[in-house]
This record gives C-alpha cells, structure tokens and sequence, in this order.
C-alpha cells in the first residue's frame, strides 16, 4: 500500500487531495473565524489546487517515449510545470498583498477568533508533514515539478506560522497586526516564486549538467578498457535526465568493429552506472601519439 505512494503521481494526487481539504478549512476558519490572513491563505490553497493539476499533467507528458518531434523525450514538461507553479505563486502573492495592504491603508481590520487559529496550526502540522514526504519523492525522481510542489508545501508552512503568529497578537488588541501577517505571506510566496524559476530556467534553456557530475562521467569512461583519453565530454538537460556526448580515443589500428564495440560498451555502462543519463553518444578518434 505504501509502496504505492512512492512515486511522483501518487505524491500529486495526495497533494491534490489535501491542498483542497485545507482550502475547505481555511475559508470556513477565515470567515467564520474573521482572519483577513487565514482567508488570504485559503486563496493559496486554491491556486496550489491548480498547480497539482497542472503539474499532475506535466509528469504524465514528461513519462512519454521520445518520437520524430521529441528525440530526446518529453522531460522539459516537469520543468515547465514547476515554472508553473512558480507563476501561481507569484499571483497569489500579488494578490495576498494588495488586499493585505489595502486593509491597513482602509483601517480593515476585525478581531480574529480562536477558530481561526485551530485552523492556522491544523494547516501547518498537516504541510509540515505533506512537505518531507513530497521532498523525499521529488529528489528520489529528480523531478523537478515535485521538488516545487514540495517548496510549495514548505512555503505554506512558514506562510501559516505568519499567520498564527498574527492571528495570535491580533486577539490580544491589535487586530492590525492579522493584516500585517497577510503582508508576510505575500512576501515569502514571491520569495519561493522567484527561487523555483531560478532553479528551472538553466534547464529550459538547455544548460549542462553539473560540472562535476561531468567530471565524474568523464573518469568514468577513461577507466574502461580500450579507452586512452577522453577527448571532450559535453551534456545538456532534459528535465530531470542527461543526454550526453563525447569523443572517446582508442587504438589507431583497431577495426570499425572493435570500435563500433567500445563505443557500445561506454554507451551501457555509463547508463547503467549513472541512472539520471538517459542517452549518450559516443564518437570514436583515433589516438595521434
């Protein structure tokens, strides 16, 4: 059963389920509760609902075999949902802090009641707990859509302590401060936004693979036998997988057929060893020394 749950879609559906859950109660602890913040933290909700949908969607495209349009797969489409779910965030922390600060230049403010606040410390046991288990998942599948559905998660914790921490101080006289709050939710969701872009934006534009990842690729192959030097070794990214090329040096008087062999020999075992390699095309060159 658990088993089951291991794996990126599985983490998107629960996800799903929970985010809509905490919306559920976020807005009856927002407005029965009176917290303008927890009510801007329902609206987080709400948009991180659509964010598992579309990333749900993205890691079905990205586990589709290459064809004639896509050579090299489908990965991107994890990397496009992440920058997704960095744009809901950016929205939603627009928007948290135009009606937060609205509130304060208006003089807004209401007395948030204790309901509000059983909602604020459900919420954050239950991310606390949904972030460790999206986090483990995401980094196991190097998927880049889970580890931002897992920032997410880790962004609405620290979004619901601000909220507590306001909706705490608002009912001990200054009900000013639940709006305030509502500032500081604002504040770190375009904060998470902009980190989850820049973590994906080398990978749109087709960036290599850690130089030291290559580095080890690269010691790799020169201790396999027929092998005298790597020549150059090179890569780019697609999602969360490499596909990488290299020009190997061998024997001058080998045959087309022992090189045509080495070259498949590096192909397998560099596959084998390294699992985030998805494809790697070797070039055989004679050695000049």
């Amino acid at each position: 059963m658990f088993k089951n749950l291991q794996t990126p879609i599985a983490s998107t559906r629960l996800s799903l389920v929970i985010n809509i859950l905490l919306l559920i109660l976020k807005l009856f602890g927002g407005i029965v509760g009176q917290s303008q913040a927890l009510v801007a933290d329902a609206l987080n909700s709400l948009l991180d609902i659509v964010a598992n949908i579309v990333v749900w969607l993205g890691i079905n495209i990205a586990k589709k075999p290459p064809d004639e349009s896509h050579p090299y797969g489908h990965g991107n489409a994890d990397t496009l949902s992440a920058v997704f779910v960095a744009m809901v965030l950016i929205i939603t922390g627009a928007y948290i802090g135009h009606a937060s600060f609205d509130s304060i230049m208006n003089h807004n403010f209401t007395t948030p009641t204790y309901l509000a606040t059983i909602a604020a410390v459900i919420t954050i046991i239950v991310k606390s707990i949904l972030y460790k288990y999206t986090i483990k998942i995401g980094k196991k599948y190097r998927s880049q859509a889970v580890i931002a559905n897992a920032a997410d998660h880790r962004s609405d914790v620290i979004v619901s302590i601000g909220t507590l921490v306001g909706i705490v101080v608002a009912q001990t006289k200054y009900p000013i401060l639940d709006p305030i709050a509502g500032l500081w939710v604002a504040f770190f969701i375009l904060k998470q936004a902009v980190k989850i872009i820049r973590d994906n934006v080398h990978t749109l534009m087709v960036g290599a693979p850690e130089i030291e990842r290559q580095n080890d690729i690269r010691e790799f192959i020169t201790n396999l036998e027929g092998v005298i030097r790597v020549k150059w070794i090179k890569g780019r990214m697609v999602g969360p997988d490499y596909h990488m090329d290299t020009a190997v040096n061998v024997k001058g008087d080998m045959t087309v057929r022992e090189g045509h062999d080495i070259a498949s020999k590096i192909k397998n075992l560099v596959i084998k060893e390294f699992p985030e390699v998805a494809g790697i095309l070797v070039h055989i060159e004679p050695d000049s020394e």
